[in-house]
């Protein structure tokens, strides 16, 4: 099997949310590690290539991630935000 996998950086506010997407859409999952100071946890996801149902889910997992930081961040990008 061949899987296709994604990085993705979950603010711990969601987690627990996101942690239940991925249960119910059985992707698979390994932790790789944390960011403390922006509060995330980073995940690597994984799906069965040609899986729609698993497809889906991995979308619904990103597209929450991606609403909550607009919400969290608005127009600023997280990834480039200087907390000197």
């Amino acid at each position: 099997m061949k899987y296709e996998k994604q990085i993705a950086k979950v603010p711990i506010e969601i987690f627990l949310e996101v942690c239940q997407m991925i249960y119910t859409g059985n992707l698979h999952n390994k932790i790789l590690g944390s960011n403390e100071t922006m509060g995330e946890v980073i995940l690597e996801l994984g799906i069965i290539k040609g899986n729609p149902y698993q497809k889906e889910a991995l979308i619904n997992v990103l597209e929450s991630v991606k609403e909550w930081n607009e919400y969290r961040y608005g127009d600023e990008n997280p990834d480039e935000i200087s907390l000197h």
